[in-house]
């Protein structure tokens, strides 16, 4: 079929008008999206619609959740989207009971903080005060009262890695002796003594082979003896 002249410039200017269209349709879709954007940022960033009202702590039992929220110092009333979770975090694991700690948002209002806290390993015994270690040898809290079981030790002149050396042996020798143990006492790195219950004495040196020393020990009880020395676990000896 034939087009003619007039045809065909009907159906240019149609064309034309349709490409005209879709770049206004486009150039409305976009601006709407920016519109949005903005009326969300400034909704979530600025206004009070979703502004900081509560801080929840979970996961503290040497702790209290007063401690926690002023050390997180979170801002009332600042949008929640603007707060600074790794700040406050930071803030939180300044406290030396806390071993972990995760901060979220939970919209609209809510700061949440969740703790975990250092684990108990030994109480050192510091001239009548307990102070409670962890496995890294933290001294995370101090109290007389201790959870049941738990191993005391004397610790001499201690610096953070005297501590976790004898958070190693307490580690490792508590399977063995369990409440048998009535005292870890460490003068240096490489002097660490057990004393037990019957009066009978554990040397162990320092706390390398540690696991080692312990399968040792268990084999090295089945002998009468005051004194079980593994401080070199390949040539044990009691006497």
């Amino acid at each position: 079929m034939t087009t003619t002249p007039a045809q065909f410039a009907r159906a240019k200017q149609a064309q034309r008008r349709r490409g005209r269209r879709l770049r206004w349709l486009g150039l409305g879709g976009t601006a709407l999206v920016l519109i949005l954007a903005a009326v969300a940022t400034w909704l979530f960033g600025f206004s009070s619609v979703f502004a900081t009202t509560q801080v929840r702590v979970t996961g503290i039992s040497l702790l209290t959740e007063e401690q926690v929220t002023q050390a997180a110092a979170v801002e009332m009333g600042q949008p929640l989207a603007r707060q600074s979770i790794t700040m406050i975090a930071d803030r939180v694991a300044s406290l030396a009971p806390v071993a972990q700690v995760n901060v979220q948002r939970e919209f609209p209002h809510t700061v949440v903080i969740e703790v975990t806290e250092r684990v108990l390993t030994y109480a050192w015994n510091d001239g009548g005060i307990l102070r409670w270690v962890d496995a890294s040898g933290v001294v995370f809290h101090e109290g007389q009262e201790l959870p049941q079981g738990t191993v005391v030790a004397e610790v001499v002149d201690p610096d953070q890695r005297l501590l976790a050396d004898v958070a190693t042996v307490v580690e490792a020798v508590t399977p063995v002796l369990g409440d048998r143990i009535t005292l870890i006492r460490a003068e240096a790195v490489d002097q660490i003594e057990i004393r037990l219950a019957d009066g009978d004495t554990v040397v162990w040196g320092s706390a390398e082979e540690s696991q080692h020393k312990a399968h040792v020990l268990s084999v090295l009880l089945g002998q009468d003896a005051s004194v079980y020395d593994v401080s070199a676990p390949q040539a044990p000896t009691t006497r």
